[in-house]
């Protein structure tokens, strides 16, 4: 890639495989722009120039990994000869390679995409000193500096990830990766209307992408999944497309507002349902642990289907709890095989 910082100009030179990727092209591009916006100078050296007094040319030297729960690793472990099973994955190599190129991979669905986006947006950012490195540590969280650079990395983040989209989603799986497990509540899409027109400039971009814009109105509602539960993800091994799968949902949705408003109704009270019940878990761990860890493992030991009948339990606020949520998570999966089926 080269990027001139006069003209803020940015384009491919070349590709190993032929190929381009829009994400990391506007993530680059736009991040880099901004950055020369702010400190030109420090971005001539570093990108395209050199220091003063010196000769000679540098660059950014760029290198991208993508943790193994993005991809299916189903070849992989058949290729090594081990069992498919969540301890086989354990011993694998963090970010391992794929051993293809991007668009052939299997995607577990996870976002990836947005993950990628927000980390590059990030990367950029604290190597031209916008954003300090401790402030993204946890053990920092919470302090206004912090604050600030999260909501930088985030209005950056959503609008590469639009503008390489062509067009304004959901924005969660980029509040994902910028603030963790949450509840969202959307920013209103006409923050960015400016920034994404054809005629946009930089200044555009960093007006709308900055912290201190009182358009980005999202709300995150931080969520913990309760003691001693785990989340797992079946691999299925057969990829997704998430504009082409949106967009046959949002056609039936057109077509059949009624029912489509029904079954999104549905579907928010099924899943507002289990976060209430996980945090009544997480209430039941604090008031009695002891009751707690009786009470998981017991269900830990017995199917899900034999939870709510179990006469050794009753009277456990625990137990009731668990019954409870494997019957809210049921109820939830029937509404997304529903709207799959009539999304079709």
């Amino acid at each position: 890639y080269s990027f001139n910082v006069e003209s803020r100009a940015f384009r491919q030179l070349d590709s190993a495989d032929g190929g381009s990727n829009s994400f990391v092209q506007v993530v680059l591009e736009r991040t880099l722009g901004i950055a020369s916006a702010y400190v030109p100078d420090k971005v001539q050296g570093m990108v395209h120039g050199s220091p003063a007094g010196q000769s000679g040319r540098r660059g950014l030297k760029i290198v991208l990994s993508a943790d193994n729960d993005f991809y299916s690793q189903r070849e992989t472990l058949t290729k090594l000869g081990v069992g498919l099973s969540s301890e086989s994955l354990r011993n694998l190599p963090r970010m391992s390679e794929t051993g293809t190129t991007l668009p052939n991979v299997h995607k577990t669905g996870l976002g990836s995409s947005a993950a990628m986006v927000t980390s590059l947006v990030a990367a950029i950012l604290v190597h031209f000193g916008f954003v300090s490195h401790s402030d993204l540590l946890p053990e920092h969280d919470g302090g206004p500096s912090q604050v600030r650079n999260r909501k930088l990395i985030h209005g950056l983040a959503q609008y590469a990830h639009c503008l390489a989209q062509g067009k304004i989603g959901s924005g969660f799986d980029v509040s994902a990766a910028v603030y963790g497990t949450h509840v969202y509540r959307r920013f209103s899409p006409n923050v960015l209307d400016t920034a994404l027109e054809d005629s946009s400039t930089i200044e555009d971009v960093k007006q709308a992408t900055s912290p201190d814009n009182q358009g980005w109105d999202n709300k995150v509602t931080p969520v913990t999944i309760p003691p001693r539960l785990v989340l797992r993800l079946a691999d299925v091994d057969a990829g997704s497309n998430t504009p082409s799968m949106v967009k046959k949902v949002q056609q039936w949705q057109k077509a059949n507002p009624k029912e489509a408003k029904d079954l999104w109704d549905k579907l928010d009270s099924a899943n507002t349902r289990i976060r209430s019940i996980w945090d009544q878990l997480n209430e039941a761990f604090t008031a009695d642990s002891t009751d707690y860890n009786t009470a998981v493992d017991w269900c830990a030991a017995h199917k899900s289907s034999e939870w709510k009948w179990s006469p050794k339990l009753l009277g456990s606020k625990t137990h009731e709890l668990l019954a409870e949520l494997v019957e809210a998570t049921l109820d939830m999966r029937a509404l997304q095989r529903q709207l799959g089926d009539r999304a079709e």
